[in-house]
């Protein structure tokens, strides 16, 4: 079937990567070592999609998992809390994650999990998708602003290290991303 892009749920979870499986960064205020990184993803998804609906998006390639970006409101990543200046625009959506398995970096499929979820976005009625931004990234849970930057992204919200910034969907003229179609970049890093 080739590479090929699915809504992540509840019974394809359990084949998202170990690392992003493991991170609850953006789903929780603080981290306890003590808790179930896992079981506190699944909950999270359990309640979102049930509150909002699809909040996640894989890539496949036969049977493998190749990439996994997951979004959804602002108000349902509690992990914001650690960035008291970030503010996500009332008409976007947040994104946390775009990950991608080791050994499939660096050929687009980040970007192709970013043109995913905004084809998803734009068939819901959503303006646009913003991130929090890393500009020192170091392999944190925070994206890098050169592979947003890729992406088409503009920083709205200026921040030393931790700008916020935003991908207008619906936004007209020659790099209309809606109107478009056109392929995005290849981005850097392991995204």
């Amino acid at each position: 079937m080739g590479l090929h892009a699915v809504d992540l749920d509840l019974d394809n979870l359990y084949l998202c990567p170990k690392e992003w499986l493991g991170s609850v960064f953006w789903e929780l205020p603080d981290i306890d070592p003590a808790i179930d990184p896992a079981f506190h993803k699944e909950e999270w998804f359990s309640s979102t999609l049930l509150e909002w609906g699809p909040c996640g998006k894989l890539l496949v390639d036969g049977d493998e998992v190749r990439g996994v970006a997951q979004y959804g409101p602002a108000t349902l990543f509690a992990g914001l809390g650690k960035f008291p200046w970030v503010r996500i625009s009332p008409d976007a959506i947040f994104l946390p994650y775009c990950f991608v398995t080791e050994g499939h970096r660096n050929r687009g499929l980040g970007a192709e999990l970013v043109r995913t979820v905004a084809r998803d976005l734009v068939d819901r009625g959503y303006r646009a998708i913003e991130s929090v931004a890393d500009r020192s990234w170091d392999g944190t849970w925070v994206l890098p602003d050169g592979f947003l930057g890729a992406c088409r992204f503009a920083v709205i919200r200026d921040h030393p290290r931790y700008p916020v910034m935003r991908l207008d969907l619906l936004a007209t003229g020659p790099l209309a991303f809606a109107e478009t179609g056109v392929a995005l970049p290849l981005p850097s890093a392991r995204y």
